[in-house]
């Protein structure tokens, strides 16, 4: 019946939920479509290293890519007045995916060299502008003869050169009808040389308008991961043994720095100088340790699901790429990324068989999860296969991320119906059980303080009984061992003096054999009664074992314990002990110590029991140290 109600009460929740979801899905869909479609620039393919547009191009087209084949001079800076002198030199090579220098593995990407395009405009009245992608990793940009654009200091060696990431945009001349591009360009510091995106060409506003969007894209994406990561930084604040927040804040963290790493946003890095190699290593690190979180979210969400073996097996892949990203040169950083983007495809293909198997066995949230980690594995690949040049489709991870954030809202709205229906259900039983949890409690009430006090003074016997010698009643060993430790505590911090007594019975042996043991126990018991009776307030005595007795004595120099041990000797010396008529005399001797700086407990004891020794050599009932 409860559960009847609950359903009845949840369906409006539900259903809302799902409508919200579907217009996101819509408004998801929309993004795509302007940022892949509507944005996404045309391809005009230079030939011989010319490129000419026909007459109305750039009505129909607002922005195209400068591809094909650009006029390249092979390690040589050529200054852009001597480029027709020299251009029967030239070689062809595309305007974009980077260079090959030589058939050398790494020296192939290693070096400098010139490109060089003439653009022929049929119309000369436009407002024309170029964005200059990020170029590997350092150039000058030359329009006409004129030095526009530049990042990085262009070099022939590596010593000379400094790289750097700055993405531009240059303003063509009005009343232009044909211009020449010349890009001095040299790597030394990166595992991929030359031009990797090309050069964009178009309307001046369409150009700014594209940097915008992208832009308010990127500030869009990075509000919704901060208020995501604020969302579940609150929800690991009240349920902090709860892992999942966590690991999902820490997720948004690494999605939110790789967003600044996009080319649009480099202005934010470079607003906070952070430099070439920073920025550099901070989009690998994004890259490599975000594949590992999301494996360790899935993980979290599904521990039955995931073997723990071969997900520790991953991470450790992952670290180890990461530790090699972080400590290693930058030019070297490079190589470990095909093998990674490898890795990253293994470790998805296993995410989704894994959530495939979640939702064979029916876990909570399996379906929507499965969903969101198949969206972001589509938009994870296709960057991937876009960055190595296998699909023109452009980047779109962000807004695969944007999809797996919404996915996850879902299913915390899920899960949020889920325990709000749990915990109704919890409280109408506790309403309809409430009246007897009430008599229940005063019952247990009693009990407990029945129960306590027994355990109160059970504890108390058990502490005296370790603490205590059963026979004389005296302390033992460990009833004696918090004093001593006290004591030498104390005397590290200000040495203050003490002495101990070690005392042994005489001839305790013949005693028992000749009058038999429960007279031996009486000669211990009576023993320790006078033994207690006549040491001071502040001294503790204890049976050490057998017929060995030792008397700790607090603030007492050897003269002082060798009076209060003879004191007690004499005691001894003067107990009666009958057996019918027959008086048997009882003795001990003892052994007396000192505390030295730097003693143990042991080298005092040493001591002692050597002076006890002593006096049983001398003829027994004595004090010696």
């Amino acid at each position: 019946m409860i559960a009847q109600r609950l359903e009845v009460k949840t369906l409006p929740s539900k259903v809302l939920s799902i409508i919200l979801f579907l217009m996101t899905v819509v408004l998801f869909s929309a993004l795509i479509f302007h940022f892949g479609v509507a944005l996404k620039a045309s391809h005009v393919l230079a030939k011989g290293g010319e490129l000419t547009f026909q007459e109305n191009y750039f009505k129909n087209h607002k922005i195209t890519s400068l591809t094909g084949e650009w006029a390249f001079f092979e390690r040589q800076l050529v200054e852009p007045h001597d480029i027709q002198n020299l251009l029967s030199d030239a070689t062809l090579i595309q305007g974009s995916g980077g260079w090959s220098l030589n058939n050398s593995t790494r020296d192939s990407v290693l070096g400098y060299g010139t490109y060089h395009l003439k653009v022929h405009l049929s119309d000369s009245d436009l407002n024309l502008a170029l964005q200059i992608p990020k170029v590997e990793t350092a150039y000058k940009l030359f329009l006409d003869e004129k030095l526009v654009a530049s990042a990085g200091v262009v070099a022939t060696s590596m010593e000379k050169g400094v790289p750097e990431f700055k993405p531009t945009i240059v303003i063509i001349p009005k009343h232009t009808e044909s211009f020449s591009l010349t890009i001095q360009v040299s790597n030394f510091h990166s595992a991929w040389g030359g031009l990797w995106s090309p050069i964009v060409l178009g309307n001046t506003d369409s150009i700014y308008s594209v940097q915008r969007d992208l832009v308010a894209l990127s500030m869009f994406i990075i509000g919704a991961l901060v208020v995501t990561t604020a969302f579940y930084l609150i929800q690991y604040y009240f349920r902090p043994d709860e892992k999942i927040p966590l690991a999902f804040v820490c997720l948004c963290l690494i999605f939110l720095l790789r967003e600044f790493t996009a080319e649009h946003m480099y202005f934010v890095l470079q607003y906070f100088s952070i430099g070439y190699s920073a920025t550099l290593k901070l989009n690998y690190l994004t890259f490599y340790l975000g594949v590992l979180n999301v494996l360790y979210f899935m993980h979290l969400c599904f521990p039955r699901v995931f073997n723990i073996n071969i997900s520790r097996f991953f991470y450790v892949i992952g670290i180890s790429f990461s530790l090699f990203i972080l400590f290693s040169p930058v030019e070297l950083i490079g190589y470990s990324l095909m093998s990674y983007q490898l890795f990253s495809f293994i470790v998805m293909l296993y995410i989704l068989i894994n959530m495939l198997v979640a939702n064979v066995t029916k876990q909570p949230t399996a379906k929507m999860m499965t969903f969101s980690a198949v969206v972001l594995s589509l938009f994870a690949i296709n960057d991937i296969l876009y960055a190595n040049n296998i699909l023109d489709s452009g980047p779109f991870f962000n807004m695969g991320i944007v999809g797996f954030i919404i996915c996850q809202s879902y299913v915390i709205n899920q899960r949020f119906n889920s325990v709000i229906s749990n915990n109704e259900a919890l409280s109408m039983q506790i309403q309809q059980s409430n009246s007897e949890l009430q008599l229940l409690g005063a019952e247990l009430e009693n009990k407990v303080e029945l129960r306590t006090k027994q355990l109160e003074k059970a504890n108390f016997e058990l502490d005296k009984l370790a603490r205590s010698d059963k026979l004389t009643g005296l302390l033992n060993r460990h009833g004696l061992h918090p004093y001593l430790q006290r004591a030498f505590d104390n005397s590290k911090q200000d040495f203050e003096p003490f002495c101990i007594v070690l005392y042994d019975f005489d001839n305790f042996k013949y005693i028992n054999d000749s009058y038999g043991h429960d007279l031996g126990d009486t000669v211990l018991i009576n023993g320790a009664k006078i033994l207690k009776g006549t040491i001071r307030k502040q001294d503790k005595l204890a049976r050490w074992g057998g017929e060995e007795f030792l008397v700790y004595l607090p603030s007492t120099d050897l003269v002082g314990a060798m009076a209060i041990a003879e004191k007690l000797r004499l005691a001894i010396e003067n107990m009666q002990i009958n057996q019918g008529d027959v008086n048997i005399p009882v003795t001990i001797t003892g052994g007396v110590a000192e505390l030295e700086p730097e003693d143990t407990f042991e080298a005092l004891f040493k001591r002692a029991d050597n002076a006890l020794y002593k006096g049983k050599s001398l003829g027994r009932n004595c004090i010696q140290n």
